[in-house]
């Protein structure tokens, strides 16, 4: 019992008392916190495993302790910024909502801990006044929240890049102030370039030498944007101080090479993911920055619809076959699988990973790093997992024969195997499969399912308007009847979101799910036209579909979704 606070006792016997539980089901719950642990707290545990309804539990807590019950989403405007950590927020699982005088409302999800109570009151000096929210509501509020309690924000940089910018400042100036000195060192000022990326949520740092200048983009919401350009004459040394943090070798300038720095900014842990490569102007270096909050996404965090989230949760149930993802290089594969392992994982089940490189560590899982140079390729790899008794098997990735008919026929010898592929869409993986070398026999009862997605910029909360977009983007949409019947947003462009007019992506999905009609076509070599046919009149949506609802909704705009997906014109 010494898992449980007081107040998770005073809940227990309420619950009891109530008949809302009783004591074999307190014994479970008992149970399953002994084995799980209770690292999101005691209500998204009880939520996790079916013991309550977000709603319901929030009202049996509220009951428990006397606290009303409170609506989150709709009052994220007047939350104020700033006034506790994140790391308190996200420990604790509180967000602060009003503050009146000196009293601070403070929104939780588990019952109200005395001892984080007095904490709170400590750190902000206020008077707390306790609420409950409902955990889903209160997930969705922290989402829009964050930028306002981030301290990320707060580190201000050491360097002012524009007075160093050769474009900006032009190139006498900067030639003046390194000739007085005033050029910062090398090493300060890639870990500049380090921090403004990370802040801005950037997801890759390209650093690039170019005939007269040494050129900076960061990769924000999947568009690159120039930053910076400096002194072509620094390339070099900045190459060498990242390759050095990153323990590549810095004589070695003629052949790609790979390597990975960790950052830890305000406790938020950071991998950055480091690539150099030749070119006839020296060496171009790209970054790509690894979130460890990732992987502790959950299913529910991707942005499925109802229908799309209800199928792949059927598949992830399934004790085995095969389960794809697809899409280009950053639409959002990685997180896809991390969650959809979040989703499924438990000491009940042996679950092991081959990445290339593993991205991010996760707790429980047994991860192996891909290492062509001594055999331990996918395919290898995955053989040596299927001698370990395992339940779950992820394959980075299925980019030749032999991984392709390994991953297959582990999936026909009882375990579920989830990987990702290079293709178009959902229905465009059994080809590629089939052209891969794996027999349409083996392939039709291994695969049980599809998931296609892109990643697409979200309209900025802050600048958002109301537009009507021109009769061309509907007529190439294939919305030419829609022009002027339904509102469409798109942001102005603003300080929060960098005048971009997007703020963060979202993703669009397609979701096959393969059933005895598909599974015969796969048979029978049919073609993806015929075999997209059968899954459209079994209520499969493609991820224009998809997209367009998102449009509809305000979350995103036409011109993104052009943007990412094929038109049907």
């Amino acid at each position: 019992m010494t898992m449980f606070s007081r107040e998770d006792i005073i809940f227990r016997d309420y619950c009891l008392a109530h008949g809302i539980l009783n004591e074999e089901r307190w014994k479970q719950f008992t149970d399953i916190a002994s084995n799980h642990g209770m690292n999101d707290g005691i209500a998204r545990t009880m939520i996790d495993f079916k013991f309550f309804l977000p709603e319901d539990l929030a009202r049996h807590l509220g009951a428990a302790f006397n606290l009303p019950v409170m609506k989150l989403y709709a009052e994220t405007s007047s939350a104020p910024k700033e006034i506790v950590p994140i790391t308190f927020i996200r420990q604790h699982r509180i967000i602060p909502m009003f503050l009146f005088g000196n009293e601070l409302t403070v929104a939780l999800i588990d019952p109200p801990y005395k001892p984080m109570l007095d904490e709170l009151a400590r750190l902000t000096q206020k008077k707390i006044v306790p609420v409950v929210s409902a955990a889903d509501d209160f997930e969705e509020t922290l989402k829009i929240q964050q930028g306002g309690f981030d301290e990320l924000k707060r580190i201000a940089s050491s360097i002012d890049i524009q007075r160093f910018d050769v474009v900006r400042s032009g190139g006498k100036e900067v030639e003046r102030l390194e000739a007085m000195g005033e050029f910062p060192p090398l090493i300060e000022l890639v870990d500049d370039i380090f921090l403004r990326a990370i802040k801005i949520g950037a997801s890759d740092i390209h650093v690039e030498p170019f005939d007269e200048e040494l050129r900076l983009r960061f990769r924000l919401d999947g568009v690159l944007q120039r930053v910076a350009s400096f002194p072509k004459k620094i390339a070099e040394g900045v190459a060498a101080v990242i390759k050095t943090k990153a323990a590549m070798d810095i004589f070695e300038k003629k052949k790609p090479q790979d390597g990975r720095i960790s950052v830890t900014l305000e406790s938020r842990a950071f991998d950055l993911r480091v690539n150099s490569l030749p070119t006839t102007h020296g060496e171009k270096i790209v970054l790509r920055i690894l979130n460890k909050s990732s992987i502790n996404k959950k299913i529910t965090d991707l942005g499925l619809a109802s229908t799309n989230l209800a199928i792949l949760e059927h598949l992830l149930n399934q004790p085995n076959g095969l389960l794809l993802v697809t899409g280009p290089t950053g639409s959002g594969k990685s997180t896809t699988l991390y969650a959809a392992i979040n989703h499924i994982k438990s000491v009940e089940k042996n679950i092991v990973t081959v990445e290339n490189p593993v991205e991010y560590q996760v707790e429980t899982i047994n991860q192996v790093n891909v290492d062509p140079d001594r055999d331990l390729t996918f395919a290898s790899a995955l053989r040596a997992i299927l001698r370990q008794d395992p339940d779950v098997a992820l394959v980075g990735e299925i980019r030749d024969s032999e991984t392709g008919i390994t991953a297959t026929e582990a999936a026909l010898t009882g375990h579920l195997v989830l990987s990702t592929l290079h293709t178009n869409d959902a229905v465009g993986a059994i080809p590629r499969l089939i052209n891969m070398g794996v027999p349409s026999y083996w392939l039709a009862p291994a695969l049980i399912g599809v998931v296609a997605q892109r990643l697409v910029r979200r309209v900025c909360e802050f600048c958002k308007d109301e537009y009507q977009p021109t009769e061309e983007v509907f007529y190439r949409a294939g919305l030419s009847g829609l022009s002027g019947r339904t509102p469409f947003f798109r942001g102005a462009g603003c300080k929060k979101c960098n005048y971009q007019g997007y703020s963060g992506r979202i993703a669009i999905h397609e979701v096959l799910l393969v059933n005895e009609e598909i599974q015969t076509m796969i048979f029978a070599n049919e073609t993806t036209t015929k075999i997209r046919e059968a899954a459209l009149k079994n209520g499969f949506r493609d991820l224009r579909f998809d997209g367009m609802k998102k449009v509809v909704a305000g979350l995103t705009t036409l011109e993104e979704i052009q943007r990412v997906t094929r038109s049907t014109l």
